[in-house]
């Protein structure tokens, strides 16, 4: 993508320098003819794939004796033309060699790009034609060792493609809007909190580090966060508590022990209920 980025500019630059090129030096009076053929050969190579996949030589060698046989009908060649024919030649030349960077470029996204949205398809002939003479072959050896061989006909349902594109795209909406309460979670956390908690994220999960908090401490703020986050956000959230030393004297412990109290998480909130109704206990710790 960096590299498609470099030649993209290049070719601007350049295609700057083709067009303005007399304005600096009134000598040199390019023809109409190299004007048209310039832009025309530089959207041949990116538009049409297949030209990647000819020696450049050859495109260069057809192009400029394209180009000469096009001047001719207008415009002087040889002679005294001779060195402006050179330098028309030289821009197109040059201007191909871009546009063919350019067109790599773009293949290259493609491809990984379709990596990306269909996986991996190196088991697939690049085409029908070389998929037949595959085939072709793998019927010849079967023939040849009576070896017995089957081929199967696939079509796609469309009705049935409707149905997984709206799948997807309510997956994609689900997805994303999860994506959206998540961080609207994490920015309520982040200022409830005191700037040293310290708050990550654990897959679709948050943990929360909070020094110098003990046990009892700790339901009492489990109780008051879920409060909080539900009147910013109206997201209802299970909390899991886990203290040191009481509950284990390591990190993994601790982390292994909060997680399993998300599936408890109903009685913190029936006990942070409770100790509503006592005197709060005091904490370093305040929840805005």
């Amino acid at each position: 993508m960096k590299r498609m980025r470099f030649w993209v500019a290049i070719m601007i630059v350049w295609m700057f320098l083709v067009y303005s090129i007399e304005r600096g030096n009134d000598a040199v009076n390019i023809t109409g003819a190299a004007y048209i053929f310039v832009p025309v050969v530089a959207v041949l190579m990116i538009a049409v794939p297949a030209m990647r996949k000819i020696p450049l030589w050859v495109l260069l060698a057809s192009q400029g004796a394209l180009f000469l046989m096009i001047k001719t009908w207008g415009a002087t060649v040889w002679g005294s033309a001779l060195p402006l024919t050179v330098t028309e030649l030289f821009i197109i030349s040059v201007t191909a060699s871009l546009a063919r960077s350019v067109s790599k470029g773009v293949g290259e996204f493609e491809h990984a790009l379709a990596r990306i949205t269909i996986g991996s398809t190196d088991a697939l002939a690049d085409s029908l034609s070389n998929g037949e003479t595959e085939m072709y072959k793998e019927l010849k050896r079967a023939r040849n060792h009576q070896r017995p061989l089957g081929l199967l006909a696939i079509e796609v349902e469309n009705a049935s493609i409707q149905a997984v594109l709206d799948r997807m795209v309510q997956e994609a909406v689900q997805a994303m809007m999860k994506q959206y309460v998540l961080s609207d979670v994490a920015r309520t956390l982040c200022e409830k909190l005191e700037d040293y908690d310290i708050i990550a994220r654990h897959d679709d999960n948050f943990l929360i580090l909070l020094p110098e908090v003990t046990s009892g401490q700790l339901f009492d703020l489990a109780g008051r966060l879920r409060e909080v986050v539900y009147e910013e956000t109206g997201v209802a959230l299970k909390v899991g508590v886990a203290s040191f030393p009481e509950d284990a004297l390591t990190f993994e412990n601790l982390m292994e022990k909060a997680v399993q109290g998300l599936e408890g998480s109903v009685e913190v909130e029936e006990l942070g209920q409770s100790l509503q109704q006592r005197q709060p206990v005091t904490t370093e710790h305040s929840i805005s």
